[in-house]
């Protein structure tokens, strides 16, 4: 995938943080360096339901968003990150794709209805081809229903914002500039649910949310989902040879403990996604962790070539 057609030029310098507990925005001053700011959530800001997010409370949000710009100084156009399971993301194949945006719109239409429990005309869909592989054709896409979509752009709208790129965080962990010539997992583990991504060959051509079980901590669910989805990579994709993997976590002891298992595997090399230096305040820094930090940093570091 062109990671560039989804980046302003330049990158930009203002990021936007959002989930149930934090809001958080980073400012990239270029001659005074970062700034960083965040308050807490209350807990029914945002509703989630089966297909994503859900609902927000706009006024609320706006006057959130407001606050903290008026703090920070932000731009105007920024980037927003928010958490995986607040969108629905596929990879949709297919041997013959119309050109013409609105025909492929109808199409993935017509595909996501089978795969989510919401009528496919109250979706935002969001699709970008890519590289071909052999014969058949794929389109990455992400939908969230289009009330929740329209909620949060009046939010940002109403406190002077405008955003121009909206993504989760593993398509934002994607972007992160590496070599093209190694294939690369990136897993990316939130509360609940634990998402992977496979880039190769300029594309994206795996993507996987699962949902974690409520007990026996976050790692309990996470290492048989990784291991199942390992497999299938090494079998099923033929990814055989040497793999570059990224993991990033909303705690420490789960990035340590997927570390240690992918530095068991043969041809794996392991690193796990850290920018706490994005943030110039270190007590600020630890609190908001890489999980929400690492993310907002590959967003505002531009991508990948």
């Amino acid at each position: 995938m062109n990671w560039k057609t989804l980046f302003s030029t330049p990158p930009p310098d203002t990021v936007w943080s959002l989930d149930g507990q934090t809001v958080v925005v980073v400012h990239r001053d270029r001659k005074q360096g970062n700034r960083c700011v965040a308050v807490d959530a209350p807990g029914d800001l945002f509703e989630l339901g089966p297909a994503g997010l859900q609902g927000v409370d706009v006024q609320r949000l706006t006057a959130l968003l407001t606050s903290l710009q008026g703090t920070i100084s932000g731009d105007r156009r920024a980037a927003v990150v928010v958490p995986t399971q607040w969108v629905r993301c596929f990879l949709v194949e297919s041997d013959d794709l119309p050109r013409r945006r609105a025909d492929l719109q109808d199409v993935l239409r017509w595909r996501l209805k089978k795969l989510l429990p919401i009528a496919p005309t109250d979706l935002r869909i969001a699709a970008s081809i890519q590289s071909p592989m052999g014969e058949a054709k794929s389109v990455l896409c992400s939908a969230v229903p289009e009330k929740a979509a329209t909620q949060l752009e009046s939010a940002f709208d109403g406190a002077g914002i405008s955003p121009g790129l909206v993504l989760p965080r593993i398509f934002a962990l994607a972007t992160e500039t590496a070599s093209a010539a190694t294939p690369r997992v990136i897993v990316q583990q939130e509360t609940s649910v634990l998402s992977m991504a496979v880039v190769a060959n300029g594309g994206v051509r795996l993507i996987r949310t699962k949902p974690l079980p409520q007990s026996g901590g976050p790692w309990a669910g996470a290492e048989r989902e990784i291991s199942l989805a390992m497999r299938y990579i090494r079998a099923t994709m033929a990814i055989d040879g040497a793999v570059n993997v990224v993991v990033s976590a909303s705690d420490e002891d789960s990035a340590r403990s997927m570390a240690e298992w992918f530095g068991g595997q043969n041809n794996v090399s392991v690193r796990i996604s850290t920018a706490l230096q994005l943030c110039p305040d270190a007590n600020l820094a630890a609190t908001l962790g890489n999980g929400r930090l690492a993310p907002m940093a590959a967003v505002m570091d531009g991508g990948a070539p």
